[in-house]
């Protein structure tokens, strides 16, 4: 069901957007929406399959594109590889929070789960309709660096030469002595001969990772509670509590809400 809404040519000077869900029910409401809150944006057309949306998108170049990410016949991340001239505003839409880093490997500008909520849909869309293509650029570059999505490496020094590990899969890393244990998030854990010091130097400036104590670097993605007795600990996806140091407690508690919205 591809449908096309409006005459193209009489839309020359309006902001207009596509919208491609396999729910009827998703479409109705961001139709909805867009009514409500947007009226001055004009619905160039609908789609309810990952071919369907392909066809609607090279017949017109809409500024906004709300684009379900599971298609009954593919994925948005597959229609966006066969569209790499695509210049609209992208806003995923999805029941399922896990694609969140991959939305925003394909230039998203938001990503809304559902059931969408208003006030959230209306931010976005104020969003896309303010931004330049340069605005846009940098808004994935500092979603990425806020979120800590990153394909840098750590080298981190090994007795046969250097390893590289994936600086997004370090949960937190702990001192032993003079040397470092990196925990994994896959449960692994990888000894170092390097004082802590040796990776907090390294990674200074990268907002994502938190001394909280002497002893432990954390990654903040992982945190999963922040708990007040005994002087304040974390505790962390993986199920480990990290302690907080009592002297630099004020500032790490500042960091961490510094790093969350």
């Amino acid at each position: 069901m591809t449908q096309i809404k409006q005459d193209v040519t009489s839309t020359q000077n309006a902001k207009t957007a596509v919208i491609i869900d396999d729910e009827f029910d998703a479409r109705r409401i961001i139709s909805k929406y867009l009514e409500r809150y947007f009226p001055q944006i004009v619905i160039l057309g609908e789609a309810a399959s990952k071919e369907e949306g392909l066809k609607l998108l090279r017949t017109v170049k809409p500024d906004i594109v709300f684009l379900d990410i599971n298609l009954g016949d593919g994925s948005g991340f597959e229609l966006m590889d066969n569209l790499k001239d695509l210049e609209a505003s992208v806003i995923f839409t999805t029941a399922f929070d896990n694609y969140a880093v991959q939305a925003f490997r394909y230039h998203a500008l938001d990503y809304l789960l559902k059931p969408i909520d208003p006030d959230a849909f209306e931010e976005a869309v104020r969003h896309a309709l303010s931004m330049t293509s340069a605005d846009q650029a940098t808004n994935i570059q500092q979603w990425m660096a806020h979120y800590g999505y990153s394909e840098r490496k750590l080298a981190v020094p090994t007795s046969e030469g250097l390893r590289f590990i994936q600086l997004d899969v370090i949960v937190f890393m702990e001192a032993d002595s003079s040397y470092c244990t990196i925990n994994l998030n896959d449960g692994k854990q990888v000894l170092v001969s390097r004082p802590l010091k040796y990776f907090s130097d390294k990674l200074e400036g990268d907002r994502v990772f938190l001394r909280t104590h002497k002893s432990f670097i954390i990654n903040m993605n992982y945190l999963q509670e922040y708990v007040k007795e005994d002087g304040g600990a974390f505790k962390l996806t993986s199920g480990h509590s990290i302690p907080i140091s009592r002297q630099k407690k004020d500032e790490v508690l500042k960091e961490m809400n510094n790093f969350f919205l």
